[in-house]
């Protein structure tokens, strides 16, 4: 009779883990379906953000295509160096305004301004007048651009350094 109860144990424990490994097999399944689920809404979102983040810049170059078909209807004869130069200065400032559109903002450094590695790039050299204008923005040749602290394009500038034995 020993031996029945011992059969009978082992088949009621063997029916317990049987039901146990197929409820966490159940549940497995249900873990797996959520993360599918989970990865797809994600998967979504990031397309729409992406569609909305290109509409913005979409709309902005759009605004700056009409504004420059706008401009050439306006023009009627040579146009003198400086309402040229107007003409483009209004152009540059609308596409920085579509670039400020997807939060990123010029940054154009002062002449006289500390050198900044971090976000300026040299481009040219000039002698300073000074020993305090060592190492100082002498030109701007190109605007940055940052998004908060992050520096999407550092400034391109001609920087001024003192020489000493120059005097």
């Amino acid at each position: 009779m020993i031996l029945v109860t011992d059969r009978a144990e082992a088949c009621a424990l063997a029916n317990e883990f049987t039901a146990a490994l197929a409820r966490q097999q159940e549940l497995a399944l249900r873990r797996e379906e959520i993360v599918t689920r989970l990865h797809e809404e994600v998967e979504r979102l990031r397309r729409g953000e992406t569609q909305t983040a290109l509409d913005l810049v979409r709309h902005s170059l759009i605004r700056l295509h009409d504004r420059i078909l706008r401009q050439a209807e306006q023009v009627n004869g040579p146009l003198e160096a400086e309402q040229v130069r107007e003409l483009l200065t209004a152009l540059a400032d609308e596409a920085a305004d579509a670039v400020a559109g997807t939060g990123v903002e010029r940054e154009v450094p002062e002449p006289g301004e500390r050198f900044d590695r971090e976000r300026h790039r040299p481009v040219g050299r000039v002698r300073a007048a000074a020993p305090e204008e060592d190492l100082t923005v002498a030109q701007v040749v190109a605007a940055g651009f940052v998004q908060g602290d992050r520096v999407v394009r550092k400034a391109e500038v001609v920087v001024a350094r003192w020489d000493a034995e120059a005097g």
